[in-house]
């Protein structure tokens, strides 16, 4: 069984790349939306920049699209 994900890297100011999570399906925005309202450090992502890939979780382990 696979599952489409979107997998988010941060780009720091230093323009180094850093994991941050994983998202259900394939996003199509140039930036995660928030999970929750609640969360206000997430409203600061629209704000980032980021590196968005395209994969699959199979069998719980991440393979790149």
């Amino acid at each position: 069984m696979f599952n489409k994900i979107t997998i988010w890297s941060a780009i720091t100011d230093e323009g180094n790349i850093k994991f941050n999570h994983i998202d259900d399906g394939w996003s199509h925005g140039e930036y995660p939306d928030p999970i929750s309202e609640k969360f206000d450090n997430q409203k600061a992502w629209a704000k980032m920049n980021w590196k968005k890939e395209f994969g699959y979780l199979v069998n719980g382990k991440v393979k790149r699209a």
